[in-house]
């Protein structure tokens, strides 16, 4: 039947009069998106996932009752108040004034609890898309709980809808707007339609008394929330109208659409490479060696990587420089090879980082898919950026659409589709980005769930693992447990794990736990280094007769940390003698005094001083992305590889964005006293590449560090009034700063005092175990007494406060789906990491930054904001903009508060 008045789908919003905008009906577009969900569940890796959540297999008659919710997941769209959006705005108007209907009950949600009332009317409704049939579906002891599965599916657009959120609303409102018709249009009938094509389309999903036949959907909690966001990644992909998704002229818009729409479905996720079979035959029929892939042989642990009999979970724990990051390429190699991943998301600690492994690990793709029809495409999955390979969007457009370049052929735009939104990051066949997205995954917040279920086919790296704070170290371990439950594969890199830390994360998602003693073994403080960890064990990564490179590193503690001038005298010294020198500090406040009085020391114009785009310049996080892009790729110029054969000093000072992913090989390394695993990681950046530079200085043949301590040795003076001076300098140690645990700077401190050299790759275990494990960091407080032990239980209760924080604000997929919070806390900003807000400004028009790079926006750190200025959003910024003479710079105000950007970053002007 074929209804005058039909319940619509999709609505071309472009057009002025809706009544006459190009349109798809329900039932077509509810034909897309279970098309997809059923190519969705024809991929091995995603079923396999869904029946490993289960816990058994998807039959015939499951898959269909499956892909039918799928088609049920816009149900509420049948109600004449979602009706009215496609009316003329006057008709729509006075339709909402007859139904006592504010805007706000136009949606297609909250709707849905008319179907479930037991007014005749409205039980009517129900009865015609069959609503006691799918709650039989259901395991019983749900039946509180309504049919979730269902409910999963209408929660597509990522917030959860559950009987305690229904329950929560207006009871009339939804009645109103199912039983008020709207200019000739009758929700029954619509409902009636929708329910037989239900019924036509999916037939086994309402067969009865078959012996094959489970008696219910499976009702495992995690199961649902994987189907919740697979529905929800459905429904972005079969909402796209474009020509090479699902437009409106695809086919017929009734149920003769279904066979066209499910070849489209299949069609597209092949064009997106999330179906990417045939790219594994292709590999597995060449099956190149790591020699064929990478311009060496592999290493102990490369090759360790490579084991595809390895538990979910592996942690690999080796040497800055050791090549990492190749073992976690090889083993996705691998792992794809065996269809046991069909994805990769490799997850660093900070934008540069990601942004300098992208460029790798897409060369990687490239050397291990030839073909560049087969080759999965590498999104660079940081927000603000817009890459895919090595093709970077032009911008973007009115309505979120986005412009890529001309050259880009059409029927190539599939491949980039993950790029063009942060949501949909991990829909890609490879991606490269920071830790927050998959610490977002483990968030309730809106579309947790379609970034989580997209996860489940990857691979997951995340490099640079430490004892970071409680908080993302909870959300990492609620990601990790049900990544691993679903049996998918993580790898988590590290130089500096400690034991402690590395158990816990081993064992996450493990069912049922590990024995107590098993449990202490793969949390040894005295495990081998470098290593390979699983739920098995432990073992040593060192291959039969090879003889591990070792590097030995003078130290020298110098009282500086406060003396700019002390600093860049020191510093000098190594740019006259030709060395390459990092100054690494711990806050951008020492990083600008030092700079400054390093120019001083120097001349503003001397050879040495580092230099983008012919600018003299500095390397902290509070610089444009397109600036920071310019001075990622200066930096590994100028320390990089190739920088040997062109042998010239150069000095750069910076903050913590030096310590990871770029590649640096400096003689000198100055740096802020720190915690032992970010001074391992600092200390990385001291000859990482031996024997390729001919020229080093004789007085740098051995690497060199100068850390920088406090004037006064006695760090316990810091927890008391005299502390004050300190934090307002902004020294980075100590209480309320970024390395609050002065307990583990001590350990560090007493460390570095009382060895002349060390060796790495040998000293690493005992010097992370000595300065990060809790027990032991107890145990010094209790010696040194007084303040010592009241720093420690308040860090105690801190790291427990931040942890219990992050478990209210998770979303672990054991927690039942009616136990959701209310859809409405999910609008509340999302926080991956604590006191890391911003906000960022547009400038109304593109201002040419000091490096030469456009800049149509610049973000402040929401702590340098005066109070009141919201945190999230993009706002106008009316402000004045002052070029100076000899370099371009651009002040504005807000609120009050006065702002300079210039060759020096970003910093309140007066101040450094």
């Amino acid at each position: 039947m074929r209804l005058a008045r039909e319940p619509w789908g999709k609505l071309d919003r472009s057009c002025v009069d809706p009544s006459r905008a190009q349109r798809l009906t329900l039932v077509a577009h509810c034909i897309d998106v279970a098309a997809v969900v059923g190519a969705l569940l024809a991929e091995p890796t995603m079923r396999a996932r869904l029946e490993t959540l289960a816990g058994r297999a998807l039959n015939a008659v499951d898959v269909q009752r499956l892909v039918a919710l799928a088609f049920l997941h816009d149900v509420g769209k049948c109600s004449a108040g979602f009706f009215s959006k496609c009316l003329p705005v006057a008709e729509q108007e006075a339709w909402m004034a007859k139904a006592g209907i504010s805007r706000s009950g136009l949606g297609h949600t909250r709707v849905v609890r008319a179907l479930f009332e037991s007014d005749a009317q409205l039980r009517a409704m129900g009865d015609a898309v069959w609503v006691d049939d799918i709650i039989g579906w259901h395991d019983e002891s749900l039946a509180d709980d309504g049919p979730v599965l269902w409910f999963a599916a209408i929660s597509h657009h990522g917030l959860p809808v559950n009987v305690a959120y229904l329950r929560g609303n207006d009871r009339a409102t939804p009645g109103r707007a199912w039983t008020t018709p709207a200019a000739g249009y009758v929700p029954l009938q619509g409902l009636q339609r929708l329910g037989a094509a239900a019924r036509a389309l999916f037939p086994l999903a309402w067969v009865v008394d078959s012996p094959s036949r489970p008696l219910q959907l499976p009702a495992n909690a995690a199961f649902t929330h994987a189907f919740a966001g697979l529905v929800s990644l459905a429904d972005w992909i079969g909402s796209n109208v474009k020509t090479d998704f699902f437009p409106y002229d695809l086919a017929e818009q009734d149920e003769s659409r279904w066979p066209v729409a499910a070849a489209r479905a299949a069609d597209v996720l092949r064009r997106m490479r999330i179906d990417q079979r045939d790219a594994r035959v292709d590999l597995a029929g060449r099956a190149p060696t790591f020699e064929q892939v990478f311009p060496f042989p592999p290493s102990a642990a490369q090759t360790a990587c490579g084991a595809t009999d390895l538990g979910n979970i592996v942690v690999l724990e080796s040497e800055t420089g050791s090549g990492k990051t190749e073992a976690a390429l090889w083993r996705f190699k691998s792992l794809f090879e065996t269809g046991l991943v069909d994805s990769l998301a490799f997850l660093l600690p900070t934008r540069v980082s990601a942004t300098a492994i992208h460029t790798r690990v897409s060369s990687f793709m490239a050397r291990l898919f030839p073909d560049a029809s087969l080759r999965p495409p590498v999104v660079l999955a940081v927000p603000g950026y817009m890459r895919v390979d090595d093709v970077e969007a032009e911008r973007v457009l009115p309505g979120f659409e986005v412009l890529w370049p001309d050259d880009v052929p059409d029927g190539d735009l599939p491949r980039f589709w993950a790029a063009e939104n942060s949501k949909r990051y991990f829909s890609a066949a490879a991606a490269v980005g920071t830790i927050d997205q998959l610490l977002l995954s483990a968030l309730e917040v809106k579309h947790s769930h379609m970034r989580a279920s997209a996860l489940l086919r990857a691979l997951v790296v995340v490099d640079e693992v430490h004892a970071s704070d409680a908080y993302m170290s909870q959300l990492l371990e609620v990601a990790l447990e049900r990544h691993a439950s679903a049996g998918a594969h993580a790898l988590l890199l590290s130089a500096t794990l400690g034991g402690e830390v590395r158990g816990q994360l081993v064992q996450a998602g493990t069912k049922p736990p590990v024995s107590a003693s098993a449990a202490a073994l793969l949390s040894d403080r005295a495990a081998p280094y470098p290593c390979l960890t699983d739920i098995r064990g432990t073992r040593q990564l060192v291959a039969a007769g090879h003889v591990e490179r070792q590097k030995r590193v003078q130290v020298r503690v110098v009282p500086a940390l406060l003396e700019a001038e002390v600093v860049a005298a020191l510093v000098a010294v190594a740019a006259r003698q030709g060395a390459k020198v990092l100054v690494i500090r711990n806050t951008v406040r020492l990083a600008l005094e030092t700079q400054r009085a390093l120019e001083c020391e120097l001349g503003s114009d001397h050879s040495s001083l580092f230099r983008c785009a012919g600018v003299v310049a500095m390397h902290h996080g509070r610089y444009s992305a397109a600036d920071r892009r310019m001075l990622d790729a200066r930096v590994e110029v100028a320390f990089g590889k190739a920088s040997a054969s062109t042998r010239t000093p150069v000095v750069l000072v910076g903050t913590q964005t030096l310590e990871i992913s770029l590649d640096c090989d400096a003689d000198l390394l100055v740096t802020d006293l720190c915690p032992m695993d970010v001074m391992l990681q600092r200390i990385g950046r001291l000859h990482r590449h031996p024997g390729r530079d001919p020229h080093r200085p004789a007085e740098y043949a051995v690497p060199q560090i100068a850390v920088l301590r406090p004037t006064d040795r006695d760090l316990g003076a810091m927890l008391g009034p005299r502390s004050r001076e300190s934090r307002r300098r902004g020294v980075g140690i100590g209480p309320r700063s970024a390395y609050e645990n002065l307990i583990a700077i001590e350990a560090t401190l007493r460390q570095l005092e009382s060895r002349a050299v060390l060796t790495i790759p040998s000293d690493n275990r005992e010097l992370v175990e000595a300065c990060t494990d809790s027990g032991t960091l107890r145990g010094l407080a209790e010696s040194m007494r007084g303040p010592w032990v009241e720093h420690a239980d308040a860090l105690f209760g801190k790291r427990a406060a931040q942890a219990g924080q992050a478990w209210r604000r998770s979303m672990p997929w054991t927690r039942a789906w009616s136990e959701l919070s209310s859809a409405d806390s999910l609008d509340e900003p999302a926080r991956t990491r604590l006191g890391l807000d911003g906000r960022k400004f547009a400038l109304g028009a593109r201002w040419i930054s000091p490096f030469g790079a456009p800049m149509s926006e610049v973000t402040v750190p929401g702590w340098m904001l005066p109070e009141g200025t919201l945190p999230e959003g993009v706002e106008d910024l009316a402000m004045s903009t002052s070029i100076a003479a000899s370099e371009r710079s651009l002040r504005f105000t807000v609120g009050g508060r006065r702002f300079v950007y210039d060759r020096l970053g970003l910093a309140p002007e007066g101040k450094a």
